[in-house]
This record gives structure tokens, C-alpha cells and sequence, in this order.
């Protein structure tokens, strides 16, 4: 298959046995497919597209589903495309991602013509999921140094080694229009999870990465100019952070907290201004969270088996197969549906399994993934009326 073929999928209708949820599948289980990743851009403005990832011609591409026709257009083609960080730009005229951990290119959805936005120098490669500013006119990106890079094993196994010989890392931002870096960042660190806080160019987040547990302070801002790195949080005594994200309308830093002497999981925010760091309610053992615009509602998924930690016992826990809501105004939670999730690894991805849930543009449903039919597919869940 090449850019520009359609397939057309069937969706598929049916309610939750445990909630009554309405579940919509929007792609068949017998091939992968699956979100990106929770925070990039997904939806167009009006909810009438979504762009995804799928094995559909045999390798993993870049497409984009008409949810009110059920056509799904192929945008990239070949090896190498990297639809878990893809995003649909600013302007929904175009798509960004990553190939061959090298390249981050530009295509055009009206012509599909393909652009080389920016190369990462020899002898470094890029790393996890690249994030744009509010305008798609800067990025914010990780690159390793590629001799550092653990290349023996996949998955959580390779998560775990690199933390433990950690890499030249560097943070870097590229000029959109120009396709020039300059680095703001580096260090001999395990580093991930760049961004640029919404609205704010001068102001970039990102994280040192690795086994929860092991990290005393996950969580870094600094400006662009590479001035000012500071620690959002310095993690209490046994204490494990993950999965920060911006609030879209960038007033606040939202992330998980748990730890050993406590059963139950924290939803956490962090004010970027001040630095001052406040729980907002209890939850169930979720993993990502994701907010609406304006963070008054969060949608959270059930984790699996913790494989992020390195003292497993310590931290271990039930299972939890649901996705939630979570109303910060009332700090209450409400069960959607059960995603059911194996999170397993797929073809040296533990990434594609994760529910990674996040809400549709009218606030109305839940878009995740889940392999609990067969392959990773894609869903629709509706969300309860909390207004009644």
C-alpha cells in the first residue's frame, strides 16, 4: 500500500457489560492500530478526523480516519514512520512525525507531499515523543547520543538498562520554519518527555526518565534559552512520579504521585510560575491522565502490571481495568467503561497496548486503544452527563 490509498472501516457498536457505556470500535482487532500518544494532537477541531497509527499495509504508517464516512487515508509510507508521536498541526493542514529516529518531517494532507522540517546530527539520535508549541512553529525534542544508546533489547528491558547507563542526552528546539536547533539542555542523564508549556515559547518542560522509584526528581522546567533548569518537585521519601503533562490552556503541570507507604495514587498539579505543588484528589491506580482544555475534567486509565519500577514488590498493586472521569470541580470519579487492556509489548513497542485515553474535542467521549478483542484497536467511549 502507498500515501493516498482509502480503506474504509466498518465500525462497530456495542455497551459496556459493567456500566452500560456506549463503546463505539472504530477499527478491526486482527491488525494493529492504535492513538498517538495522549497529549499530541489527534482530533481536528470539529471531530470529524482522526489521525492514527496502523499495520495496515504491513509496516507501521501515518493515517487519517473520516469519522462521519468511516474513510481512512494512508499519509506516510514505507519504513521507519513513527505514528505513536505524530500530530496534526496547528492549522489542520498537515501532519508531523518522526522517521527512522532521524528525521522529522512535515506532510501535507491536501497533496501529501512530504517535507524534511529537520535532520538530527550524525552521531546522535532522536528520542521518544517530540512536542510542538501552540503554533506548530518551534518543536521541542530529546536526542541521544548514539553510542550511549542501549541496543541489545527492547521494550521495558531496554528502559531499564538505559536508565542504568544513562546516555548523553540533550534537549533541544527546532525552528519550524527554518529547520535550525539549538540545544537548551544536556546532560549525562536518562532524559525524556520534552514540551513546551501551551502559549509560553520561553518556557520547556522535561523529565529524568527511568524506573519511578529510582528517580528523586522526575520533573524539570527551563527556559528556552537554556537559563533557569529547575526541579518541579524533589520527591518525597519513597515517593515515584510519571506521566506529567500541560494542561492545554497551560495554567498548570498535572502529574501522577504514588509510593510505597501508600496504596492509593494521587492526581498532583504543579503551577509553573511558582513552583508550588498541590494534591487534587485521591484515584484509583491509573497510569496517564489527560484534561480538558481547561483541566476542570480528567479522563484516567486503569494501569496493568507495573513494569516502570524497579522495586516491583514494594509498589505492587491490584490490577485496575477501567477507565475513569475525574471532575476536579466536585473531586469525584466516575467508572466509564473497562478498557481491559493486556499492556503488553507488540513488536518491541510497549507503547502501542497503553489506553493512553483522552477526550474528544466536544468533551462528549473518550478516545483510546485497547487489545482486549485481539490487536490493538482503536475506540470510542461515551462520557456521563454530569451536569443531570
Amino acid at each position: 500500500m502507498a500515501k493516498g490509498d482509502i480503506r474504509r472501516l466498518s465500525f462497530v457498536e456495542f455497551n459496556d457489560s459493567e456500566t452500560g457505556t456506549r463503546i463505539i470500535r472504530l477499527t478491526p482487532p486482527d491488525v494493529i492500530n492504535f492513538r498517538n500518544y495522549f497529549y499530541q494532537k489527534c482530533f481536528s477541531k470539529d471531530g470529524r478526523f482522526l489521525l492514527f497509527g496502523s499495520d495496515f499495509d504491513g509496516l507501521r504508517n501515518n493515517w487519517l480516519l473520516d469519522l462521519y464516512t468511516g474513510e481512512s487515508r494512508q499519509l506516510t509510507e514505507g519504513r521507519g514512520s513513527s505514528p505513536h508521536g505524530a500530530f496534526l498541526s496547528a492549522d489542520e493542514r498537515s501532519i508531523y512525525y518522526v522517521k527512522l529516529n532521524s528525521e522529522l518531517r512535515k506532510v501535507s494532507l491536501n497533496t501529501l507531499e512530504e517535507e524534511i522540517v529537520y535532520r538530527v546530527p550524525e552521531r546522535w539520535r532522536g528520542a521518544g515523543t517530540w512536542v510542538p508549541n501552540s503554533l506548530c512553529t518551534k518543536f521541542a525534542a530529546m536526542e541521544q547520543f548514539d553510542e550511549d544508546v542501549v541496543k541489545d533489547c527492547t521494550g521495558w528491558e531496554k528502559f531499564q538498562k538505559q536508565f542504568r547507563s544513562p546516555p548523553r542526552s540533550r534537549l533541544i528546539s527546532i525552528n519550524g520554519i527554518t529547520g535550525e536547533a539549538h540545544t537548551v539542555v544536556e546532560q549525562r542523564v536518562f532524559m525524556g518527555h520534552p514540551m513546551y508549556r501551551p502559549h509560553d515559547d520561553d518556557t520547556m518542560g522535561y523529565c529524568h526518565e527511568g524506573p519511578h522509584d529510582l528517580v528523586d526528581s522526575r520533573m524539570w522546567l527551563v527556559n528556552s534559552d537554556g537559563s533557569d533548569a529547575r526541579q518541579v518537585k524533589r520527591h518525597r521519601l519513597g515517593e515515584a512520579c510519571m506521566h506529567e503533562f500541560w494542561v492545554p490552556d497551560g495554567s498548570k503541570l498535572i502529574y501522577v504521585s504514588y509510593s510505597k507507604s501508600d496504596k492509593n495514587r494521587y492526581i498532583c498539579s504543579a503551577d509553573p510560575e511558582s513552583l508550588e505543588n498541590n494534591i487534587i484528589m485521591p484515584m484509583p491506580t491509573c497510569s496517564h491522565l489527560m484534561s480538558n482544555y481547561d483541566g476542570t475534567l480528567l479522563v484516567g486509565d486503569g494501569a496493568g502490571h507495573l513494569e516502570d519500577v524497579a522495586d516491583q514488590k514494594s509498589f505492587n498493586f491490584q490490577a485496575d481495568p477501567f477507565l475513569y472521569l475525574f471532575d476536579i470541580r466536585s473531586r469525584s470519579a466516575h467508572k466509564i467503561c473497562r478498557h481491559g487492556s493486556s499492556w503488553r509489548e507488540y513488536k518491541g513497542n510497549h507503547q502501542i497496548s497503553h489506553p493512553h485515553p483522552s477526550f474528544t474535542p466536544d468533551n462528549k467521549q473518550v478516545l483510546f486503544t485497547s487489545d482486549f478483542e485481539g490487536l490493538p484497536a482503536i475506540y470510542l467511549a461515551d462520557l456521563p452527563n454530569l451536569s443531570r
